[in-house]
């Protein structure tokens, strides 16, 4: 075989496997994880929600919500304080607040999340204020976590002023106390749930898998 015929063989060879990666890097690139398209039906985040009280403001509390000081008296009755009735518990340093949380699928014991504060008598700010020990609850009325921690408030760009003062979180506040009951190893099928669904999307994955 002569020298130009050999490197004729080459330029070829290398063509062709340069068009064969070209148009394997064109089906990775058109294609999809399953996990961005669809999810496991059953496998999913769930709320939690439970009521709490926040103390340790500057005078921006509630002014004398009745639940804010029912809240306070059955704390410090626990606590082991006397307390007669609810009128005398009145205190601008503690606010009522609901705390919600998302659940993430496949939550472990000892995990930790967080837990979203929102005023809800009429507070000014939740600045520098303490969430006291909160139970959350799921749909089915079970304690799934336990919140506590500082609440804090979101700044603006210039760092001055406060978006919601009344809204704040506490970053990783939330403790899971009980596993999500997610048994999959005696299921012998499993069940896909597409995200936008469709025809054409379902008979393509139902091929490939």
């Amino acid at each position: 075989m002569s020298i130009g015929l050999k490197r004729f063989v080459n330029i070829s060879a290398a063509l062709s496997v340069g068009l064969f990666a070209l148009g394997l890097c064109a089906k990775v690139a058109d294609a999809a994880r399953l996990k961005d398209i669809a999810s496991v039906k059953g496998v999913r985040e769930n709320v939690l929600i439970g009521y709490g009280v926040v103390v340790g403001l500057k005078g921006t509390g509630d002014s004398g919500t009745d639940v804010t000081g029912q809240s306070l008296a059955r704390l410090f009755s626990k606590l082991g304080l006397d307390v007669q009735g609810n009128a005398a518990i009145k205190s601008k340093n503690a606010a009522a607040v609901i705390v919600t949380a998302k659940l993430p699928p496949f939550a472990r014991s000892g995990n930790r999340i967080d837990v979203t504060v929102s005023s809800i008598g009429d507070s000014g700010s939740l600045e520098g204020g303490v969430l006291l020990v909160t139970p959350l609850k799921a749909g089915d009325q079970n304690v799934y976590a336990v919140a506590q921690g500082p609440v804090s408030i979101g700044a603006v760009a210039d760092g001055t002023s406060k978006n919601f003062p009344t809204v704040g979180r506490v970053v990783s506040g939330a403790t899971i106390e009980k596993d999500v009951d997610a048994n999959f190893s005696g299921k012998k099928n499993f069940r896909l749930s597409l995200h936008n669904p469709d025809f054409t999307t379902a008979a393509r994955v139902a091929v490939t898998i």
